[in-house]
């Protein structure tokens, strides 16, 4: 795994460095990290086998912000961790599709959840699920369900890329209990969404990729909004 620290406080690349050395040794990944101290540094170096790029929003030349919508530009497969000391560029960072925007005082409290998070994108501690769809038995990952509808007793399951939609007979309650509690969340009678593909929850719809639009209950609205900003924040 090849990680980059971006940080213009060499103080703040140290404390990094330990915490992500101690958390990858005890989980068994080998890895190499490379430090930078000016974000136009990082953008003339070669990032096309960078996995995971910890980035400071305020740094001497660029905010972190421009620095990693030049990167994306190069290569949109890095997970993307703001660490900052700064919320109020919390909203920005989603605009690069950040993965997660970490306060520097609470780094301590949620590390462990972040670098868990990072690792599951890159493939890391994956949850594979069986489902007996109408042509079978099939076992799929969960990261690969973008969202779940009811339609009666037929519940259709839509997928990332071209992996083709399934369904089954049986209800949305009982699906329900089989997936994990922390990626998916009910926003509607006939409608769970992977958390995942979210990617904003306005006026009771919520927008997810690949321009899909479903809705959000009026009743479930408050609780949506919040896990959401919960899981896309934890901050």
């Amino acid at each position: 795994m090849n990680i980059v620290l971006c940080d213009d406080d060499n103080n703040a690349i140290k404390i990094l460095d330990h915490k992500i050395r101690v958390f990858l040794d005890h989980n068994k990944i080998s890895y190499k990290i490379m430090h930078f101290i000016s974000g136009e540094k990082l953008l003339h170096s070669n990032i096309s086998l960078i996995d995971i790029i910890f980035l400071d929003v305020k740094l001497a030349e660029k905010n972190g912000i421009e620095i990693a919508a030049a990167l994306r530009k190069r290569n949109s497969d890095f997970v993307l961790i703001f660490v900052s000391s700064f919320l109020e560029y919390a909203p920005n960072g989603y605009g690069v599709n950040a993965t997660r925007y970490v306060l520097k005082e609470q780094l301590d409290l949620c590390f462990e959840e972040t670098m868990n998070s990072a690792l599951k994108e890159l493939g890391y501690f994956r949850t594979l699920l069986t489902f007996e769809f109408v042509d079978g038995a099939v076992s799929i990952y969960s990261d690969n369900i973008i969202y779940i509808e009811s339609d009666l007793h037929k519940v259709r399951f839509h997928f990332v890329g071209n992996l083709e939609m399934r369904h089954l007979y049986g209800t949305l309650d009982s699906i329900q209990k089989q997936l994990p509690l922390n990626e998916f969340i009910r926003i509607h009678q006939s409608f769970i969404v992977n958390l995942r593909y979210f990617i904003d929850a306005k006026n009771n719809y919520a927008k997810l990729i690949d321009n899909i639009t479903l809705p959000i209950s009026q009743r479930r609205a408050v609780d949506v909004k919040k896990q959401l900003y919960l899981y896309r924040g934890r901050i």
